[in-house]
């Protein structure tokens, strides 16, 4: 279905201050998204056109792709909110109460399209990085692009991180935690996630992947069903529990 007009431009967290509304709006799409194991491969081919497109309306190196996916369900009156840290650097992602997300310091992060426009259904603390440059041809053509080829279910667009780290994704208690490989004991990439673009003698070129699902020595949730969960409300707390289970040097 085509998309026109005001609604493919006026996007919460893009280009306009998100509400409540937004935000329970993105907790219902986050919970109908399949998990990564019950989403097909995005082929090569499709991701060489979509460097492409990217590049050709100038959005490379500000946004991306991500593979659209959720691993557990959002509780009522909660959104999927992410900050970066700090020694170490990894990005940490917890559906965390709408009443406490500061919406005028808030972007979206991954946004899916879907029958009224694009929609974040994760945020990222901070304002948006600037768009300025970016072709106004950009969104119509990925909209189209995306629904002509039935990948609006499949491929989200993703505010990209300027880190050149690779970074592994494991599944915490109602949330996730990207970390850096070269910070990880024993882990290992599987899927890949994230797609960056960029230009390469002159040729779209997809960049080298920064994103994947980690994988321990069994699995890619840090805590299994069952398992007792530490207290996680800081980043200390976060680290510390990472050190406890044997995947990041104390």
């Amino acid at each position: 279905m085509a998309i026109t007009g005001a609604k493919l431009f006026d996007i919460p967290g893009f280009n306009k201050t998100p509400t409540i509304e937004d935000l329970e709006e993105s907790r219902q799409i986050y919970n109908m998204l399949p998990d990564d194991s019950h989403q097909p491969e995005l082929t090569d081919t499709h991701i060489r056109n979509l460097a492409a497109l990217f590049l050709r309306n100038r959005a490379n190196g500000i946004l991306g792709i991500h593979l659209a996916h959720a691993h557990f369900h959002s509780p009522e009156n909660t959104v999927m909110l992410g900050a970066n840290y700090e020694n170490p650097y990894c990005r940490w992602a917890r559906a965390t109460k709408m009443h406490s997300v500061d919406l005028s310091n808030v972007h979206g992060h991954i946004f899916v399209l879907t029958d009224h426009g694009f929609h974040p259904y994760e945020y990222q603390a901070g304002p948006m990085p600037d768009l300025s440059g970016v072709d106004k041809a950009f969104l119509p053509e990925l909209a189209d692009y995306l629904n002509g080829n039935n990948l609006a279910k499949l491929v989200g667009l993703q505010v990209v991180d300027d880190n050149p780290a690779q970074l592994l994704e494991f599944i915490l208690p109602q949330a996730t935690v990207m970390l850096d490989e070269s910070d990880l004991v024993g882990c290992a990439p599987t899927r890949q996630t994230g797609w960056k673009f960029r230009y390469e003698d002159g040729e779209p070129r997809v960049c080298q992947s920064n994103e994947s699902h980690g994988r321990t020595a069994t699995t890619h949730e840090i805590y299994n069903q069952g398992q007792p969960h530490p207290k996680l409300e800081t980043f200390q707390q976060l680290k510390h529990a990472l050190a406890e289970v044997g995947i990041m040097r104390a």
